[in-house]
């Protein structure tokens, strides 16, 4: 693999690029610190950039999501290109489709999909200005957010950045999908560094404490504090530590198909043990569908251009959603290559784009239209609890299910599965970040940035809650809108290069 002369002789790190290693460690040095010297002053920075961002900016990143989309579609369809695999055409994946999928849910947006299965759609409900039909247009217009905005951006990055690996020789890092760009140069350039830098300054667990501080009070009665919360994330850090101690072969692959199957099990428990009757969600599951398909266009480039000023919803979901997902792509795209070699374009973008359109179908219609059948039927104020805290919705409508202690603590475990496996990709992939072209980075570098990552988390989340993580998540991805560009015309570049004929079928 290439290797980058800033590296020394390896030690408890092992091999360590220190231009990217001490750069990378005092961005989120310095971050630390002004959220804990000056929380207020911190949330406020960061929210005026979020705000700016989308005020100015909501044309270019719709677009851009947009393009991600469609270029993912033409990579699916592409015949000549389509039987290229990752790693050569001898190549054989290194695991089961099942544990592809569930480690790419895992490392993605897990976490998000559990917290908000039931809350999202009664946002949408009660303060969306676009619905038309009610209950299939709010869950619609979650599917739109999770499915269609996410995982394509994630798609393409990791085919960027997998097929520069494997076929040059280069290392898993963010900035190798700009080799169709730049060309042998693309790790060493001003902007690779940048690039590579700031690929991790959104990467954090700290999302869901709030949700497993919830689940402690309702399942064991524990009240947790900022102490609480502080010394719960140190939990899953010592997990995490256990799991990223086995590998990605071993520890990420058990917990990833573990978190999968019970995932799997809450999606047919709510299906069939809740007060809603299975016809509703069957049928609401078929004209979600339907109208998601039928209004695809729409659901691309829907930018609220009718309105002199733009209202604040559409920044708040659709354009928030595509920034929030970009804050996601380096370490996301570069776990995807790093666990995709092996498959084929057509088999790569069917795992990483449609198949996750089709879960997300599959979830939010069933867990939505249960949340949506509870408030509009007057089961339970589902509306007024998500209002004051969307992580307890998931809580709310299992413990009206039978057996419902039991559901909420499946519901827990699985949230924990999903956090600690975001943690373990996302350490894996930034510790070879900043290791030059190590194919196996060393544990003491992974826990490193796994206790980092979830410090990060943590402290925004006890200093400013889930609004300044938000506002952290969309400053670091703002960038990436470029990056997405670049990595869009890259994959092209190096597509028509290496084979400009049929010939690259084989």
């Amino acid at each position: 693999m290439h290797t980058v002369t800033s590296a020394r002789k390896p030690g408890l790190f092992g091999l360590v690029d220190h231009k990217l290693f001490w750069p990378s460690l005092l961005v989120f040095i310095a971050i630390l610190i002004f959220a804990l010297v000056a929380p207020a002053t911190c949330g406020a920075f960061f929210a005026s950039i979020q705000q700016f961002v989308l005020t100015n900016f909501s044309w270019l990143i719709l677009a851009v999501g947009a393009a991600a989309i469609l270029f993912s579609l033409w990579m699916l369809l592409n015949r000549p290109f389509g039987q290229i695999r990752l790693g050569g055409k001898d190549c054989k994946p290194e695991f089961s489709f099942y544990a592809w999928v569930s480690m790419l849910f895992c490392a993605g947006l897990g976490t998000g999909f559990v917290i908000f299965g039931a809350a999202e759609p009664l946002y949408h409900l009660y303060s969306a200005p676009t619905i038309i039909d009610a209950v299939p247009e709010a869950i619609r217009l979650a599917v739109v957010n999770w499915g269609l905005f996410g995982w394509p951006l994630f798609c393409t990055a990791g085919w960027a950045i997998g097929y520069a690996a494997y076929r040059y020789k280069k290392p898993l890092r963010t900035s190798t999908g700009l080799y169709g760009i730049l060309g042998e140069r693309c790790n060493d350039t001003l902007i690779s560094k940048i690039v590579d830098v700031l690929a991790g300054v959104a990467m954090m667990i700290g999302l869901g404490v709030a949700s497993i501080t919830f689940a402690l009070k309702l399942l064991f009665g524990i009240e947790l504090g900022p102490v609480g919360q502080f010394a719960v994330m140190l939990g899953l850090i010592v997990i995490y530590i256990l799991s990223s101690a086995s590998g990605i072969a071993k520890g990420m692959r058990l917990f990833s198909e573990s978190t999968g199957y019970l995932a799997l099990f809450l999606l047919v428990a709510v299906l069939f043990l809740g007060n809603t009757p299975i016809t509703y969600s069957l049928n609401m599951l078929l004209q979600v569908t339907g109208e998601f398909l039928f209004r695809l266009p729409q659901n691309l480039f829907w930018a609220d251009a009718t309105q002199i000023a733009p209202r604040p919803w559409s920044g708040t979901w659709f354009i928030f959603y595509i920034l929030w997902n970009m804050s996601y792509v380096p370490f996301t795209g570069g776990f995807i290559a790093r666990i995709s070699r092996g498959r084929t374009m057509r088999e790569f973008v069917f795992g990483t784009a449609i198949v996750p359109i089709i879960m997300c179908l599959l979830w939010f219609t069933i867990w939505g239209s249960n949340a949506c059948f509870e408030q509009l039927s007057g089961y339970q104020p589902m509306w007024q609890v998500v209002k004051e805290n969307p992580e307890q919705a998931l809580y709310m409508l299992l413990g009206s299910f039978p057996f419902g202690s039991v559901l909420c603590f499946v519901a827990f475990i699985c949230f924990c599965g999903f956090a600690i496996t975001t943690a373990d990709a996302a350490s894996h992939f930034i510790a070879r970040q900043v290791a030059p072209g190590e194919e196996h980075s060393s544990l003491a570098m992974r826990v490193l940035w796994g206790c980092v990552i979830g410090m990060t988390g943590i402290i925004f989340q006890v200093s400013g809650g889930f609004s300044a993580i938000k506002s952290l998540a969309i400053s670091g991805g703002t960038l990436f809108v470029l990056v997405m560009i670049a990595y869009i015309i890259s994959i092209w570049r190096m597509m028509h290069a290496d084979f400009p004929t049929s010939e690259g079928r084989s």
